[in-house]
């Protein structure tokens, strides 16, 4: 009886054992640099030109920025997730908007500075290194890989707001040439829970990237026919004649978000916070209203569309969670500016801080992004020569804002 009962436990602690070694099979050691506490750096004025309130968050003794602008990168209402070199290589790290300290939140040995994305609701947080998948969580730090991959490059990726699908665009045959469409490229998905893979769009001659999840509805995936315009890109090298693309998680339907009109090209689209909208920049490169720049909007099919008239160029921008706000770069992309709107008329116009960025490169690119309770909007810039995370105070409840 006493062996028996032996061999019971035994095979207990066993299936226990296994069980707890499965589950942490993916687990990372992130090393002694996650959760290091780095001290506030921030200065905070109040700008002569237009009279608000700016915070530099981060000094130009690192390179610090925030996350690109269609990702969310607020964790609360009082920190941000923001790249930084201060560890070494390009790292994530938890800047608190209060008290201004920073808590490194990877470790990696290479760059995080490509695709990343972030839910709030769950606290995860999933970024790439290499062809490789990791999840994060923003409270504790615990690390996982979750997709790896030697036969796909990955290029962009998001999340269904479920958690139950990673999407990615991917280059077919990326040896073909560096001087031309390097293609095909497809977006697939893989299952979480389910580990399966599956291609979700036809072979297309055009470069993918943009990949965004839906934040409401996890069907629904919009993504980037990318151009390139500097000479000695890859890919092909010009405008778009249909920026902004659409692919059920399914697989089954999809195509091009429009009409886009003749000689407009639409760029830098993004999700509102709903769900029910795209927002855009849009300038006309060629026709009849060559130069003029607009931001606009329209419904996942294209439907609904309405634009108003800013000059933003090229700009970054992003829509408030009430749909009455915009913010984007105006003035070749150099004065931070706010826009009370309503659909294709603009209500009022707020000037909010002279950047000056050189637009370097995506470390020096603004991405603004608004705080959850209408407070602030980070945004990056390399003003003083190197690239540093700064916000601009506003409130969206007063009713100057409205």
């Amino acid at each position: 009886m006493k062996n028996i009962m032996k061999n019971k436990v035994f095979k207990i602690l066993f299936i226990v054992l296994f069980v707890t070694l499965e589950n942490n099979l993916n687990a990372v050691d992130q090393g002694g640099y996650v959760g290091k506490v780095w001290k506030s750096e921030k200065v905070t004025w109040i700008d002569k030109e237009f009279g608000h309130e700016i915070t530099k968050w981060t000094s130009d003794k690192y390179r610090s920025w925030p996350l690109y602008f269609d990702v969310e990168s607020f964790i609360d209402k009082n920190h941000v997730i923001i790249y930084s070199n201060r560890s070494g290589g390009i790292n994530l790290f938890r800047l608190d908007l209060i008290n201004g300290t920073m808590v490194q939140m990877t470790n990696e040995k290479g760059n995080i500075s490509g695709s990343v994305w972030y839910i709030p609701k769950y606290k995860i947080l999933w970024y790439k290194i290499g062809n490789t998948i990791h999840s994060l969580n923003s409270e504790t730090f615990e690390n996982k890989v979750v997709f790896q991959t030697d036969s796909l490059e990955i290029k962009s990726f998001s999340i269904t707001v479920n958690k139950k699908y990673l999407v990615f665009s991917v280059n077919k045959n990326p040896g073909f040439s560096d001087n031309c469409s390097t293609g095909p490229y497809a977006i697939f998905r893989f299952g979480l829970t389910d580990g399966s893979l599956k291609q979700i769009t036809p072979d297309y001659g055009f470069i993918i990237s943009h990949v965004q999840a839906n934040p409401v509805n996890p069907d629904i995936i919009i993504y980037a026919w990318q151009h390139r315009y500097r000479p000695g890109s890859s890919g092909i090298v010009g405008n778009t004649p249909i920026r902004i693309w659409w692919v059920n998680i399914k697989g089954t339907k999809g195509g091009p978000v429009g009409p886009q009109e003749f000689g407009l090209h639409r760029t830098h689209e993004f999700w509102t916070y709903d769900g029910k909208r795209i927002g855009y920049s849009a300038r006309y490169k060629f026709g009849p209203n060559l130069g003029k720049q607009y931001l606009g909007s329209c419904k996942p099919d294209g439907s609904d569309n309405f634009m108003f008239k800013a000059p933003v160029g090229p700009a970054h921008s992003q829509i408030y969670k009430d749909n009455k706000h915009w913010v984007a770069d105006q003035n070749n992309g150099m004065i931070l500016t706010l826009w009370t709107f309503d659909r294709g008329k603009v209500i009022k116009e707020e000037k909010l801080f002279r950047h000056n960025s050189s637009w370097n490169g995506q470390p020096s690119h603004p991405h603004p992004h608004f705080s959850p309770e209408g407070k602030k909007i980070i945004f990056g810039t390399d003003r003083t020569g190197t690239p540093c995370v700064y916000t601009v105070k506003i409130n969206l409840d007063d009713q100057k804002w409205k």
